[in-house]
């Protein structure tokens, strides 16, 4: 019994150092578009400041300073729309890596799932479109779990939900990534704009 959690816990070391690295992968791919997105932008931003400041010259000073401030704004806004899509991108990146998953390695994440949660006497639901969790696979995987099969209909696409009294619990390839999202967003954020 020991040597199955013992190697439960390898697999699934293995899965998040797989999941790091190919994240890490994904980053330096997004950062070699960001970079030359960057390039560009900026070689664009000295063509239209050299032209605006040469515009600018011929004008009142007041006027120079706002045609600057409205160009570096428009730069900023364009550069910010391709780090957004940027981000995006490689979250979509990420979330299709997950739903492309082998069964065994979809499989042993669901296991880790159903050892981090703690029920006392659950229903779940398979969501109305999810390929890969079967009834037996909830029962192979929850065995030692009190939980049985919800008479009611889901109410959602794909995943497994677990309701335990006043609690639920979510398994999906999208609640993956979703839960730390923001966390991401933000980490790709900073590797972009630093």
């Amino acid at each position: 019994m020991t040597e199955n959690i013992s190697e439960t816990e390898n697999v699934s070391k293995k899965i998040i150092e797989d999941a790091i690295i190919q994240k890490n992968n994904i980053i330096a791919e997004a950062n070699k578009k960001a970079d030359s997105i960057l390039n560009e932008a900026n070689d664009r931003k000295e063509t239209i400041i050299a032209e605006g400041k040469s515009f600018a010259k011929d004008s009142y000073k007041h006027e120079y300073e706002f045609l600057i401030s409205q160009i570096y704004s428009q730069l900023n806004q364009e550069l910010l729309k391709e780090k957004i899509k940027i981000v995006e991108e490689v979250i979509n990146e990420i979330i299709k890596k997950l739903e492309n998953l082998s069964l065994t390695d979809f499989k042993k994440l669901l296991i880790k799932f159903a050892q981090e949660i703690n029920i006392k006497d659950g229903v779940y639901q398979i969501g109305i479109n999810e390929k890969r969790i079967t009834d037996e696979m909830v029962k192979e995987v929850f065995k030692n779990k009190p939980l049985k099969k919800s008479e009611n209909k889901p109410n959602f696409e794909k995943g497994l939900k677990i309701i335990d009294a006043r609690k639920e619990y979510y398994f999906s390839e999208n609640n993956l990534i979703d839960t730390q999202s923001e966390d991401i967003k933000m980490e790709i954020s900073k590797l972009i704009f630093d």
